[in-house]
């Protein structure tokens, strides 16, 4: 059952690619960087370096996939000259671009990757779509071969991979997350959701925060503004029409909230994409 919910909550995250590259390094000495809004894949192809996480050392040899994710302080250095070939990009993965779905398994920070001339290959054919910017299909194939490369990294680490928590509890949040990622137009309260679980409010509002980053009544608010920018860009609802689907009992109280986390109205944020404003 947790399985089959953290399948549905993976299904509906978005794959957003920031930007990626191949570089051929005879000399690195990046120290105590910390990534901040994304996450960071780097593949060694040939050569070697190292890597340090916190008191960790590991060797990076050809066929290694290194993973940092945000707020981890790490270097990444090499002791010789030898050209190192590393094929990396960075990005997210999020839910309504808010939940980070990736710290709910754990990925190591450094493994072998068994079926690596497949992964060189696609990494290739991913780059090589950078120089056909203006053929449209290229759009789709760009982005197709990003998922197939998230799919071959996370095929390899899994095997390495634990859910965050077996426990019947984690079982219950995941429900709960579930449940707020999927339903934007409803409305939540901590009391409810807490007497879903049986659990005391407050415990329920600290735990989920402590496992996903925000409490479940923030974290619904911010899944219905990132809707409702989505819905504004379409532009084939009017703001009305818009505020009732997300559970608005009126457009005022949608308009305050909208303002108070992108700093301008919902009809100032339509205009924006609006090509006959």
């Amino acid at each position: 059952m947790k399985d089959d919910i953290l399948s549905s909550l993976l299904e509906t995250a978005e794959l957003k690619v920031l930007t990626f590259d191949i570089h051929h390094r005879t000399e690195m000495n990046y120290r105590k960087n910390i990534i901040k809004e994304f996450y960071m894949m780097t593949y060694v192809r040939k050569g070697s370096a190292k890597l340090r996480v916190q008191n960790q050392i590991y060797d990076i040899d050809p066929g290694t996939v290194i993973f940092i994710p945000p707020h981890l302080e790490y270097d990444q250095y090499k002791d010789n000259d030898e050209e190192t070939e590393f094929l990396w990009w960075n990005f997210t993965y999020k839910i309504q671009n808010v939940v980070d779905v990736l710290p709910l398994l754990r990925i190591p920070y450094i493994y072998p990757l068994k079926n690596h001339k497949k992964f060189e290959a696609v990494f290739d054919e991913f780059i090589l779509t950078r120089t056909r910017g203006g053929y449209i299909p290229n759009i789709i194939l760009q982005k197709a071969k990003s998922l197939e490369l998230l799919y071959l990294l996370l095929d390899n680490a899994f095997e390495n991979v634990h859910v965050v928590d077996t426990r019947q509890q984690s079982h219950s949040f995941l429900s709960i997350l579930l449940k707020i990622v999927s339903q934007p137009e409803a409305s939540f309260s901590l009391p409810d959701l807490a007497k879903e679980l049986h659990m005391n409010p407050t415990y329920v509002s600290n735990h989920f925060k402590e496992m996903f980053g925000k409490s479940p009544i923030l974290l619904h608010r911010e899944i219905k503004i990132e809707k409702a920018k989505s819905l504004l860009k379409i532009q084939e609802m009017n703001i009305t029409e818009i505020s009732t689907s997300l559970g608005f009992n009126d457009i005022q109280t949608f308009t305050r909230l909208f303002k108070k986390y992108t700093g301008i109205s919902p009809s100032q944020y339509k205009g924006l994409f609006n090509k006959n404003f």
